[in-house]
């Protein structure tokens, strides 16, 4: 019955909804693309796919190695369904390769939508990464009893207090679940207290852990103006953030110079943030006409002064860690819950993060304890920068200690192939 009744309520609202969707692809044009795909019209290239939807790019990157263990080991075609265009994009940087990955977006979570996908589909099985929990779909998987598991799973203290409130349909939800596969024990128990059976729920560590970062793309131009003193890289920053950075950046002691690099979190805001950077008073340049400023760089570099660099390109986060003295990992000045510091940990790199880390809670507390992390505030921003592009021993000293932790976490990876093998053998 509140399946039903949120049914009810979804397609009362889709006039309204289709007229608010129409209206969004106009004003931002990139967003028309699989615009049926929303509706449940998604590619049929594949035959019997294992469905994986990671939904943004973050739970992309998560998932990435274990889609390649499906597709190496057991030699299962994969359908990988995102939300957003930049995961899109990710996903073919990943597996454009591949003819055996296929990509498409998740359709909008109504009856006929979820119904029409799976029937043109007809998966093998259905992985939902992190939380993706969409009571529709779950409830047509169920319906067709494919197996359907939830894995690196999480649920946060402030998101289980959100489902609190509808447990009357997340409940009957989380028992249709197969499994639910978990980073934590108080996840576990946050999805126990929901409803989840305590049979289904496993915790086998965070994906993340098991992270496969991209090989090095030479760049020398970029390594030639980075090399020679601080580099301070932000990165995923969200709305907000970078005006709060480039105080800082105003603020710091003139003999930190250096350069701060800007990594915004989605594409569509780099317009937004060059604008920022114009005005800011700095010597700075895009990444993508660094060439044609690169003597202007150089000048600033040898005076001394502080310079600013926008990354206006897509995956060239880990690039830009490499090259970093400090990484101060976004989302987490703006309430939106900060995004994976464990990217630049990997590479043994400092990190500072804001206050609001409940994305990553788990992960932060870990990297914390162990002093490979900073969690910091917007009134203790500045001196905590300061002191950390002064002090070289303390840098790194956090990135050998983030870098050590990440190595002893490692193998949910084989936990999650283990449990999925066992399952998959039989569909």
């Amino acid at each position: 019955m509140p399946v039903f009744v949120y049914t009810c309520l979804c397609y009362l609202l889709l006039p309204i909804g289709a007229v608010a969707h129409l209206l969004f692809i106009w004003r931002r044009p990139e967003f028309r693309q699989g615009f049926w795909q929303r509706y449940g019209c998604l590619p049929t290239d594949q035959h019997r796919p294992v469905l994986v939807h990671a939904a943004s790019v973050g739970e992309l990157n998560a998932i990435a190695p274990l889609i390649e263990r499906l597709l190496s080991e057991l030699m299962l075609p994969v359908l990988v369904t995102t939300t957003s265009v930049t995961a899109q994009a990710r996903c073919q940087q990943l597996f454009g390769h591949n003819q055996r990955v296929s990509h498409g977006f998740l359709p909008l979570d109504l009856g006929f939508a979820n119904s029409l996908m799976l029937h043109r589909v007809n998966p093998r099985a259905v992985l939902l990464v992190e939380t993706e929990l969409w009571p529709n779909l779950i409830a047509q998987c169920a319906r067709r009893k494919l197996p359907t598991v939830l894995v690196n799973g999480r649920m946060s203290a402030r998101s289980a207090k959100g489902y609190q409130r509808f447990k009357v349909l997340v409940a009957p939800m989380l028992r249709q679940l197969s499994q639910v596969l978990v980073q934590d024990e108080a996840s576990a128990q946050r999805f126990v207290q929901l409803g989840a059976p305590t049979a289904s729920v496993s915790v086998l560590g965070s994906l993340k852990y098991d992270l496969q970062l991209p090989p090095l793309k030479p760049q020398p131009l970029v390594t030639e103006l980075l090399s020679d003193d601080l580099c301070w890289v932000c990165g995923s920053t969200r709305s907000g953030e970078e005006s709060s950075l480039l105080q800082i950046w105003s603020q710091l002691p003139a003999e930190l110079s250096g350069t701060l690099v800007l990594v915004p979190r989605h594409p569509q805001r780099f317009e937004e943030v060059a604008d920022l950077c114009a005005q800011s008073g700095f010597v700075w340049a895009r990444h993508s006409q660094l060439a044609e400023f690169a003597g202007a760089f150089k000048q600033a570099q040898a005076q001394q002064k502080k310079r600013l660099l926008l990354v206006d390109s897509m995956g060239l986060l880990v690039d830009y860690y490499r090259c970093a003295d400090l990484v101060f990992v976004g989302g987490s000045l703006a309430d939106t819950g900060g995004h994976n510091p464990l990217e630049a940990a990997a590479l043994g790199k400092p990190v500072v993060m804001g206050p609001n880390c409940f994305n990553f809670a788990q992960v932060c507390d870990q990297l914390e304890q162990v002093q490979g992390l900073m969690i910091t505030t917007n009134a203790s921003l500045l001196a905590d920068i300061s002191r950390l592009l002064s002090d070289l021993e303390l840098r790194q000293g956090m990135g050998a200690a983030g870098q050590a932790l990440v190595n002893a976490k490692k193998g949910a990876l084989d936990r999650h192939f283990a449990l999925l093998n066992s399952m998959l053998v039989h569909v």
